[in-house]
């Protein structure tokens, strides 16, 4: 019944926000809306209690260089707020033309994303929950390519339904991933006509799925991006879009992943996984602060940085 009532009023926060957010940009200038998310972000920051703890202490856990706890802090709070700059670039992007879209956000590497499509046997965009990762599928639509984003969809129905719609005013057609045969099918007809299937890999919980190592430690990484891949001879091309330091936005793609195809299945997904894993730690290393540090649970073996040993996370409160 908790769930249920939770449910419900989060999908009612989400539908006026949605509206809020779209109105407001209409009629306040952009820096105003930032330093508003700046402004909640910073109070989230306080009373999102769990969201602050595991990202203080992964940070501790994964990063040498925030072995600090003064700058695991402060990395984790800039990770709130990018993910609220986010929410306003979203509904900014409603509110624009493509024209101006294009203007704002430019595109890195363009030529490497046609050539893995000239191969014929579509791509999986594989992105991450980093920078304003809703917005790949945007910027790419609007450069021409047919694009589909697999998502996990929220239980409550009428919420699933409001991001399906969200996402198609963005220029993006939804794939649930559950059912999952029918969301299997739905991924080999899209790279069958050779477009594009956008696959966000970067959740590592305490579940069925390939040992990998992740930043020292060891996770559970999900063998589905591999196995759609090597299934589908599909080609995996890194892309997210990032935030630069004048705060503007850049699409970066990377040249295509290349995964072991050896002809021994288990052997090449676990590798496969492994190697997507590995391009997930580079670029989380690259841009910490834009990344949402709670997608990690560790398994036991995960070795634990000096700072997680030194301090009682619980008394974190500010």
């Amino acid at each position: 019944m908790t769930r249920w009532i939770l449910e419900k009023m989060v999908y009612w926060a989400t539908r006026f926000g949605f509206k809020a957010g779209r109105f407001a940009v209409k009629i306040f200038p952009r820096r105003w809306l930032f330093l508003l998310s700046d402004f909640l972000a910073d109070v989230g920051f306080v009373f999102f209690r769990g969201f602050r703890l595991k990202s203080i202490s992964n940070i501790g856990t994964a990063l040498s260089a925030h072995n600090d706890l003064g700058m695991a802090r402060a990395t984790a709070r800039r990770s709130l707020r990018n993910f609220f700059r986010a929410c306003v670039e979203i509904a900014v992007a409603l509110e624009s033309s493509d024209e101006r879209l294009c203007s704002e956000m430019p595109i890195v590497g363009k030529e490497l994303l046609d050539a893995a499509l000239a191969k014929g046997n579509g791509v999986i965009v594989l992105s991450a929950h980093l920078g304003n990762f809703f917005l790949v599928g945007t910027r790419l639509a609007i450069a021409g390519y047919s694009v589909h984003v697999l998502v996990s969809p929220p239980r409550e129905e009428r919420f699933a339904k409001l991001m399906d719609d969200i996402r198609l005013q963005a220029h993006q057609r939804t794939i649930r991933a559950r059912p999952r045969l029918a969301a299997l099918k739905e991924l080999n007809t899209v790279l069958r006509r050779n477009e594009i299937a956008i696959v966000i890999a970067d959740e590592y919980r305490q579940s069925n799925g390939v040992s990998v190592p992740l930043f020292g430690g060891t996770v559970m990484a999900r063998r589905g991006p591999a196995t759609l891949a090597l299934r589908t001879g599909a080609a995996v091309v890194p892309a997210c879009i990032v935030r630069q330091p004048d705060e503007k936005l850049k699409l970066i793609i990377e040249p295509e992943l290349e995964l072991a195809r050896t002809g021994k299945s288990k052997d090449e997904v676990r590798e496969s996984t492994l190697r997507i894993t590995r391009w997930l730690e580079r670029t989380v290393s690259a841009y910490p602060d834009q990344w949402n540090w709670t997608n990690i649970d560790w398994r036991e073996d995960a070795k634990l940085a000096p700072i997680a040993k030194g301090h009682n996370y619980q008394g974190i409160t500010h």
